[in-house]
Order: C-alpha cells, then sequence, then structure tokens
C-alpha cells in the first residue's frame, strides 16, 4: 500500500509538472507571436509622458524601458501611482494592516530613481489596494479629479496606463479612470495601454481582439534592458519570499517576458 501511495504521488507530480511547463511553454510561443508576428516596430518620443500605474512595480514592469530612454533624453516623466500596494501581503501577519506600504513605496523611489525620474515627479495617490472596482463612486470621482488635475499641471503629450482587460480589476478600473480624467482634462493626448497580467498566458482571440491587434506596438529597449532588469530587482517584495514566508506575490516564470529587450503596447488609432 505504502509503495503503490508513493507511485501515484510520483505520477501526480510527474503529470503536474508536464502540464505545468506546457502550459507555459505555450503561453510564451504565443507572446512572441504576438510581438514578432503581429506587433509593428515603434519608436521612443521625445514627448513629455503621464505613466499611471495601479500598484508600484506595474510601472517598471511594463513601462520601464519607456521611462528609461525618455529620462535619457531628458524628456519630464510623472508617474502616478493609484493604490498604496498593501494587498500583497495583507495574508502575512507582519504587514496584515498596511506595513508593506512604506516598504513597497521605498521600493519605487529606489526602482523609478535608476530609469531616472526623480522624486517630485512621482505622484502617490494612496487608495486601496485591491478595492478600485468597490470604492464608492464619490471616492471613485475623486481619482478621477486627482488624475484630472495631475493630468492639466503636467500637461503630457502620452499617457501609458494597464490594460483595459488586464485580468485584474485595480488595471482594469485604472485604464477607465484613466479616460474619464483624459476627457475632463480637455487635454489632448495620446493614450496608450500596457498589458501586464493579460499575456501571462495568452488565449489568441479571445484576450486581444482583431482590431487590438492591429494595434499592438513593439519598442525595442534593448539599451536600456540593463536598467530595466536592475529597476525590478528594487521590488524584492513582489519576486523574493518576504519575512518568514516560503513563497513569493509573482508566480513562478512571470517575469521572464519582462527581461526581454521589448515592451509591447496596445495603441489606439488616432
Amino acid at each position: 500500500m505504502l509503495l503503490q501511495s508513493l507511485r501515484d504521488r510520483l505520477r501526480n507530480k510527474i503529470q503536474w509538472i508536464q502540464t505545468h511547463h506546457w502550459q507555459r511553454f505555450v503561453g510564451r510561443v504565443q507572446f512572441l507571436g504576438l510581438l514578432f508576428g503581429y506587433a509593428q516596430p515603434m519608436e521612443i518620443s521625445n514627448r513629455s509622458a503621464l505613466i499611471v500605474s495601479p500598484h508600484q512595480d506595474d510601472e517598471t514592469l511594463g513601462c520601464g524601458g519607456v521611462i528609461a530612454l525618455k529620462r535619457d533624453r531628458d524628456v519630464e516623466v510623472n508617474v502616478a501611482f493609484i493604490t498604496d500596494g498593501a494587498a500583497s501581503h495583507a495574508w502575512h501577519p507582519r504587514y496584515a494592516n498596511g506595513e508593506i506600504v512604506p516598504v513597497r513605496q521605498q521600493e519605487a523611489i529606489e526602482a523609478l530613481g535608476i530609469l531616472g525620474v526623480e522624486n517630485q515627479n512621482i505622484h502617490y495617490l494612496g487608495y486601496p489596494d485591491g478595492q478600485l472596482r468597490w470604492i464608492e463612486a464619490d471616492r471613485q470621482q475623486q481619482i478621477v479629479d486627482q488624475l484630472t488635475h495631475l493630468i492639466q499641471s503636467t500637461q503630457p503629450a502620452e499617457i501609458y496606463v494597464t490594460h483595459q482587460r488586464d485580468r485584474s480589476n485595480d488595471h482594469e478600473v485604472a485604464y477607465e479612470l484613466v479616460e474619464r480624467a483624459i476627457a475632463a482634462s480637455g487635454c489632448a493626448t495620446q493614450l496608450i495601454q500596457y498589458p501586464i497580467w493579460i499575456l501571462w498566458k495568452p488565449v489568441l482571440g479571445q484576450d486581444l481582439n482583431l482590431k487590438e491587434l492591429s494595434g499592438l506596438r513593439r519598442l525595442r529597449i534593448g539599451g536600456v534592458a540593463a536598467r530595466k532588469a536592475q529597476a525590478l530587482k528594487a521590488y524584492r517584495s513582489q519576486y523574493q519570499p518576504i519575512a518568514d514566508t516560503t513563497s513569493t506575490v509573482l508566480p513562478s516564470g512571470f517575469l521572464w517576458r519582462f527581461g526581454l529587450p521589448y515592451e509591447l503596447f496596445v495603441v489606439a488609432a488616432e
């Protein structure tokens, strides 16, 4: 009986590994197909930018190359964090009451400093992490008003925000709030989406529709890819076990595509 039990456990483990690695392989092949089969080349511009990030790390994951390339040209870049990032470790007894917030803010300052963004260009809105979909309408309007003021005061020619169907409530709501803020600001700006979770395990034809596929753009960031990788390492609380935990926030294999010398965007037709 014991031998049979061990055999069953070994068989189940092998099946799990085969399935897990096969899914990861398919996901990577599909992503590379999108990157080189659908996405058109994109050149970095000298236009000022506002990067709207739901959480501390999204901006570096999705736009670290954009930020570094623009700052190398002395182009103004502002970064706005909508949430406080507290939910990443809300389950942990040491961080259950938001003690992770200053940690994540310091990580963001370090990461953005590597990319060339000064502290005065980093904006913290501080709303509850993981709750943007469910907070009251008047508080959502407060976010819109703050973003509107930021757009009007910085006059960005480009605004980057997470994809409108990014498999994260905060990411999707961030897109909706930015759209409302742009309309309220009266400013002429180009809205560019950056995918984070939607392409983790992509399903072609489901995640991105045909219209969006025509708007895919790939930006080569080879010259600053090492700095982006260094900036990502600043987010230690997200990719390393913290305190006495034995797991990481970001799943195994997730960072793979963010280490490539390309960034992927969805650009609406002008």
